[in-house]
């Protein structure tokens, strides 16, 4: 579970406003996770981190790029990354017939691990482009 705070701020309120809804739809889905809820409520969840996240890279790559930011270039092949190794997860999730808990679980911990190490790391960056 993760709390938006300070420390993610990009400078760029439409970018934070997108983070603070991926946080909070990821928090969801560990809860979903942790209640046992059933395959199609985590797969609505699922389904929403996909599409949202595409959404999400887009504006926030154009925004950058409008800022002139310097990370501008390596945060779209990290976004690039996230969009090959989560699509490849969120593949075997659609392709599996039950609630494969292996995958949702692997799921869980790559999309965390991209909360930290990319908002924290590369996004945070624009704030000085945005001031």
């Amino acid at each position: 579970m993760f709390e938006w705070n300070n420390a993610m701020a990009t400078g760029a309120m439409e970018i934070d406003d997108q983070h603070r809804e991926l946080i909070n739809k990821f928090n969801e889905l560990v809860e979903a996770e942790a209640g046992g809820a059933d395959r199609k409520t985590i797969g609505g969840i699922l389904d929403f981190l996909q599409y949202y996240a595409e959404w999400h890279f887009n504006t926030e790559e154009w925004i950058m790029n409008q800022y002139q930011c310097f990370v501008a270039e390596e945060n779209k092949k990290a976004h690039d990354e996230y969009r090959l190794k989560f699509g490849k997860l969120y593949e075997q999730w659609k392709n599996s017939t039950d609630l494969d808990n292996q995958v949702l679980h692997h799921t869980i911990v790559e999309l965390a691990r991209w909360i930290v190490n990319h908002i924290l790391t590369v996004d945070i960056q624009l704030h000085e482009h945005v001031k």
